[in-house]
């Protein structure tokens, strides 16, 4: 059994799948589908987590997952209060490859098709050309048939064979849990990214996963490939990240609501996992109203 199985709502026989999702908050629970998945952010931010990589995600990013992939896009905490009035809007495209692998098999014109897309493991982010992905894959709501199965390979094949592919996850990082394991994962993960904002003790989060100590690290780390303070860090920073993108808000008030009160480890910690400072990223981040294109 693989953890969470997510059933993308399509008919039996369609090779490719377009979703649009508007809704208050994104799906958050972890989940894995064996359709590989394209993703256009065009509303909310937030969270995502897939193998061993924690980073933020914002309107205008396009992401690709693998088969088979654990992965959660999990919006701010802001999407989850009662009054909200945000919104959490992106489109996907959903390529269901063993119906790839069974129909298009044997066909000169699709020769190694099958195994490109198998090779993409993992998860990616699409390094150029935004603008022009974005609006091929909204487009395509409008489309049916032979044109909605041409414009959308041929998208994928611009992002695959342009190279605009950066792999976030590492090698080896992606496993299918076991139910028990998968469920567990997921109290765990839920927990820390929505208490991230306060200090958590190792003892709360063992007792999540309704185990000692001892056995939670070597749980964790063998599937996370990091320790809870690692991951928990991940978390605050992808937080910050986003806070600092409002330029009306001190540093002190985003290293506190990202959940590391003191500035001076907040600094440290940020620099450590971005490779830059807070004050560097806030003025890259704000020279870009969304992700520059090529």
């Amino acid at each position: 059994m693989k953890v969470l199985p997510f059933k993308i709502p399509k008919p039996e026989n369609e090779l490719v799948r377009h979703q649009v999702d508007q809704v208050s908050h994104f799906y958050d629970k972890l989940h894995q589908h064996p359709e590989l998945q394209l993703t256009v952010i065009l509303k909310g931010e937030g969270s995502l987590v897939v193998g061993d990589y924690i980073g933020g995600f914002k309107p205008g990013e396009i992401f690709l997952m693998g088969s088979n992939v654990p992965h959660v896009f999990r919006n701010d905490e802001r999407y989850y209060r009662e009054q909200s009035s945000r919104q959490a809007h992106s489109e996907s495209l959903f390529f269901d490859l063993e119906l790839i692998e069974g129909r298009l098999a044997g066909i000169a014109e699709f020769e190694g098709l099958p195994g490109r897309l198998r090779s993409l493991e993992g998860c990616y982010r699409i390094t150029g050309r935004h603008s022009f992905f974005r609006s091929r894959i909204v487009k395509l709501r409008n489309l049916s048939g032979l044109q909605k199965i041409i414009r959308s390979f041929e998208v994928l094949e611009l992002i695959v064979e342009g190279e605009l592919l950066e792999r976030l996850n590492s090698l080896g990082s992606i496993r299918n849990y076991s139910a028990r394991e998968g469920k567990r994962m997921e109290n765990v993960m839920r927990f820390l990214m929505e208490q991230s904002h306060r200090p958590i003790s190792l003892a709360e989060v063992a007792g999540v996963a309704s185990m000692n100590k001892e056995a939670f690290c070597r749980f964790f780390k063998e599937r996370t490939r990091k320790t809870v303070t690692e991951f928990l860090n991940e978390v605050r920073i992808a937080r910050a990240c986003q806070l600092l993108g409002n330029k009306d808000l001190t540093m002190m008030r985003v290293a506190a609501e990202s959940g590391i009160p003191n500035l001076s480890y907040f600094n440290r910690v940020f620099r450590k996992i971005k490779g830059i400072t807070p004050r560097e990223f806030r003025s890259s981040y704000l020279l870009e109203t969304e992700p520059a294109d090529d």
